[in-house]
Formats: structure tokens, C-alpha cells, sequence
């Protein structure tokens, strides 16, 4: 718990959040879909299970990132970090137009240890999110 207040700062919560937004509303978004096509042909839903699979994938990122963050060497795929939420261009307006908004640090210019830990966070969100939802859903 010492090493991760150590690594946490102020500027690291919103990589934080929109990872955690991503992979929830992804991850729901595969369940959800999942269950419209397994349901028709099972014939009961299976949204229970989906949910408590994802909880499952959920924990064993959280696992992934938290021995990667304690400095374990593990195979050349599990060091692997993924940021599905790449930053939209835009396509209208003039550079004038964003001059007062202030600059974000996004995922990417994160040093290794804190990436590490904004993907323990939002997997472990998403673990706990997924986990809640099995044990409330029928």
C-alpha cells in the first residue's frame, strides 16, 4: 500500500477514469451482446455468468498489473499494456478555438509505473463494478 501512495499523483486520475469508463463500458457492451445471441439459442439468459466471467477476466488484469507494479518479470504478452482510448482529432474549428482549455496528461505520457497502476485501478473498478452487478442480477 506504501509503494502505491508513493507512485499515485493528483494529475493521474482522469487516465484513471477514462480507462476504467472504457474497459466498463466495453466489457458490459460484449456481455450485453453475448447474452442477446447465447440466450436465443440456451434458451435462459446467461447475463449472470457472462457478468461473473468478467469479474473473473477483470481480477486476473488487476493481478497482471499489481505483479507488473511490484517489479515481476513475467512473459513478453503480459507486459504488454493496451489503451484503447486513443484521443479523437478533431475535425473542425481553428487551433484558436481550444487556446484556454487546459492541457490533460493522457495515458501515454505516463512513465511505466504509473500506467501500471491506473490499469490496477480500473481493472479493479471494473472487477469490483462486474462482480456487484452478478451478485444483484437474476
Amino acid at each position: 500500500m506504501k509503494k502505491i501512495k508513493e507512485i499515485y499523483e493528483p494529475y493521474m486520475l482522469r487516465p484513471m477514469i477514462y480507462m476504467a469508463f472504457t474497459r466498463f463500458v466495453l466489457a458490459l457492451f460484449i456481455v450485453l451482446l453475448a447474452d442477446f445471441f447465447i440466450s436465443q439459442s440456451v434458451g435462459h439468459s446467461v447475463k449472470k455468468d457472462a457478468f461473473f466471467l468478467c469479474a473473473f477476466v477483470f481480477a486476473l488484469l488487476a493481478v497482471i498489473a499489481w505483479l507488473r507494479l511490484d517489479g515481476v518479470k513475467l512473459p513478453k504478452l503480459m507486459m504488454m499494456r493496451v489503451n484503447p482510448s486513443k484521443k479523437p482529432s478533431r475535425m473542425y474549428g481553428d487551433m484558436i478555438d481550444y487556446i484556454e482549455e487546459r492541457p490533460g496528461i493522457g495515458f501515454d505520457e505516463l512513465d511505466d509505473k504509473e500506467k501500471d497502476l491506473c490499469i490496477l485501478a480500473a481493472d479493479l473498478f471494473c472487477f469490483l463494478a462486474f462482480l456487484l452487478i452478478a451478485f444483484i442480477i437474476k
